[in-house]
């Protein structure tokens, strides 16, 4: 066999297997949504409580944000549902709040009372918002890994 006639062989193979990759490759779909959304130190519980906890989102009423707590939203509606996480405490364990599968647009509330700002920060700890007491609005959390309550 040529060596000319083996190298087509050889790129005719690769062609293929790259051909293929190619075509698995372009039926995965980015995640760009909050579906799988969690916060580190965040378990499950009533929201009404002075803990930070997450609910799941009320589709029909919503779910508002308690007095002196700051929210975010998995969904930027509620009858998107999905779920609320409520930060009554600063931070967890003297560090920001890690933020994990956050994808998309969501939604903030800060209930917070007496001036108290929240923060949503980039990975480096960078301020991406700076939230007054009684803001709120829809927010793209691709770039969000923390959260600080205060």
């Amino acid at each position: 066999m040529t060596l000319r006639r083996t190298l087509g062989l050889l790129l005719a193979a690769l062609l293929s297997v790259v051909g293929v990759a190619g075509a698995a490759a372009a039926h995965v779909t980015p995640r760009i949504s909050n579906d799988g959304a969690w916060v580190q130190g965040v378990a499950q519980c009533d929201l009404s409580s002075h803990s930070d906890c997450w609910a799941w989102i009320d589709p029909v009423d919503g779910t508002a944000c308690p007095e002196g707590h700051f929210c975010v939203y998995t969904a930027k509606v509620a009858s998107d549902g999905g779920k609320v996480f409520s930060f009554y405490h600063c931070a967890h364990s003297g560090r920001d709040w890690a933020l994990h599968g956050w994808n998309g647009v969501g939604y903030f509330h800060n209930s917070e009372s007496g001036g108290t700002h929240a923060y949503l920060k980039d990975a480096n700890h960078r301020v991406l918002l700076d939230s007054a007491p009684g803001t709120s609005g829809p927010y793209d959390y691709t770039s969000v890994w923390f959260v600080r309550a205060c």
